[in-house]
């Protein structure tokens, strides 16, 4: 039973690899617009004393028309000195609009800058994030077509140090992979606050971004009503946006909390739209794909660690039990033969294929995004090896923490 639930798991992953291989070139001509719109640069900050001028300074050195972009900071009740560092930064630069308001989180602050916005679009920033001078551009050209609502940024690690940031940086490469083919698929649902622009006339219909305190992550939230509203959201690969990631493996598994009970919620909340067909794939597939993709992680890691540990198990036994087994098997090296046959031909095939498919797929995303895999290589090794394991855990904590109904945080 065992290796039919293996093989399974193997015939479903190599049937999304297939798939998404297929949609990863877009061959559809490059937008173009008349004009170009003024857009409203909206950036919540807490406690951003030490990145917000590098954000701003980001958005006045791009090369969009300075008369057809405003800047507006919103301080979300902060208890550092970022009020202070916006004030004396606007004596220089009276364009950057700076709104103070008491702590609300992320949302409010961003509603507070969309109701005081005088753009056309509204590009969200987060507070500790920078983009290429040319994204501003390159995104708005999408806003061409009447029927997209949003679009983003391709994300990068910004100046990755320690060692775990470094192996981020392999993760966002993949998620920027996934977000591009689901982009050329026509089912892309994200909004990330790295560098995401909107309809400002859209968005105000749409009621802003969502006022619900429960939902902590209202960039998933929005483009799921986007999607709803039967509007597109388009990602534009070239635009890179850079943002800071987690130094510690607390702060990692904090912000991976946030984002899985978060995507937990919001999938509840909009659950109507899964296989209503006239959502499009969007409904049909994408939708279904994301539940399944979570349960086969689950299930995926779960048995290739109950074969690991079962391994292991009887090695420890028969060490145990059978006089000279342990230096025997530690100093014998076997031959192929002998290794092949006792390898369980049946697991061992399809976890090597799923492997081999993993492999395939990170090397295919660096070449796609013109990413080099040959430096920090033990990183990379690290995060094939570790990452898998530590997101199945953290989506047993987050769906046991959604069943329990424990607070959430967005911190």
């Amino acid at each position: 039973m065992f290796q039919y639930v293996v093989w399974a798991i193997t015939f479903l992953t190599l049937w999304l690899v297939i798939v998404w291989l297929n949609f990863l070139i877009d061959v559809r001509p490059r937008p173009r617009l008349a004009s170009l719109p003024k857009i409203s640069f909206v950036s919540a900050a807490w406690n951003e004393q030490k990145t917000i001028l590098r954000t701003i300074r980001s958005v006045l050195e791009s090369d969009y028309p300075a008369n057809l972009k405003e800047i507006i900071v919103v301080n979300d009740g902060s208890t550092d000195n970022t009020a202070k560092v916006v004030e004396n930064f606007r004596k220089l630069h009276p364009e950057v609009v700076l709104i103070n308001k008491v702590n609300g989180g992320k949302a409010s602050a961003i509603n507070e800058g969309i109701d005081k916005a005088t753009g056309d679009i509204i590009a969200v920033l987060d507070a500790d994030s920078r983009f290429s001078p040319d994204a501003p551009k390159l995104m708005v050209a999408h806003f061409a077509n009447k029927t997209v609502g949003a679009v983003i940024s391709r994300i990068r690690v910004d100046e990755p140090k320690n060692f775990l940031q470094k192996i981020q940086r392999y993760e966002y490469v993949m998620s920027s992979m996934t977000r591009f083919i689901m982009n050329n698929f026509g089912t892309l649902a994200i909004t990330h606050g790295a560098l995401s622009m909107f309809k400002t006339k859209t968005l105000r219909k749409l009621g802003g971004f969502v006022r619900d305190k429960e939902n902590i992550t209202e960039d998933f939230e929005i483009a799921l009503r986007l999607k709803k509203n039967n509007f597109r959201v388009v990602m534009e690969p070239h635009a890179v946006s850079y943002t800071h990631v987690p130094a510690t493996p607390y702060t990692i598994w904090r912000q991976r909390l946030r984002w899985s009970r978060g995507y937990i919620y919001n999938m509840w909340q909009y659950r109507s739209m899964i296989f209503d067909s006239s959502k499009g794939l969007f409904g049909t597939f994408q939708l279904p794909i994301n539940v399944i993709a979570v349960a086969l992680l689950i299930l995926n890691v779960s048995l290739i660690s109950y074969d690991t540990f079962g391994r292991a198990f009887d090695f420890v036994s028969r060490s145990l039990t059978i006089p000279d087994y342990f230096w025997n098997s530690v100093l014998s090296f076997p031959s192929l033969t002998q290794f092949l046959l006792a390898r369980n031909i049946q697991i061992q095939l399809p976890l090597f294929i799923s492997l081999v498919l993993g492999l395939y797929l990170v090397y295919t995303a660096h070449q796609v995004f013109k990413e080099s895999l040959r430096q920090n290589i033990l990183p990379f090794f690290v995060y094939l090896a570790i990452m898998p394991y530590f997101s199945a855990v953290n989506w047993i904590a987050s769906i046991s923490r959604e069943v329990r109904r424990s607070k959430r945080s967005w911190r």
